[in-house]
C-alpha cells in the first residue's frame, strides 16, 4: 500500500489525545499511521543512556568470565 506523508503540528492533551492544529485536507475518511515526534528531556535520555551502558557491560563481563574460566581450564589441563 502507497502512503503520502503529511507533516503538521499538535499537541497532546492531558488525557492524552492528539489535537492538530489545523485540519487535515483528505478527500475521503480513512485509517492513517501516525508518528509522534516528543521532545526527550535530558534525564530520560541519560537514564536510557546509562542503563544500556551498564547492561553492555554486564553482557561484555560476563563473556569475559566464561572465556577467562575456559581458559583457565585450559591451562590446568596443559599442565597435567
Amino acid at each position: 500500500m502507497l502512503m503520502k506523508a503529511i507533516e503538521t503540528n499538535g499537541k497532546i492533551d492531558k488525557n492524552g489525545n492528539l489535537i492538530l492544529e489545523h485540519p487535515l485536507e483528505i478527500d475521503t475518511p480513512t485509517n492513517v499511521r501516525i508518528i509522534i515526534l516528543v521532545p526527550e528531556d535530558s534525564e530520560t535520555q541519560e537514564t536510557q543512556t546509562n542503563q544500556t551502558n551498564e547492561t553492555n557491560f554486564e553482557k561484555a563481563m560476563n563473556a569475559y568470565q566464561k572465556i577467562s574460566e575456559k581458559y583457565k581450564n585450559a591451562l590446568r589441563e596443559l599442565a597435567k
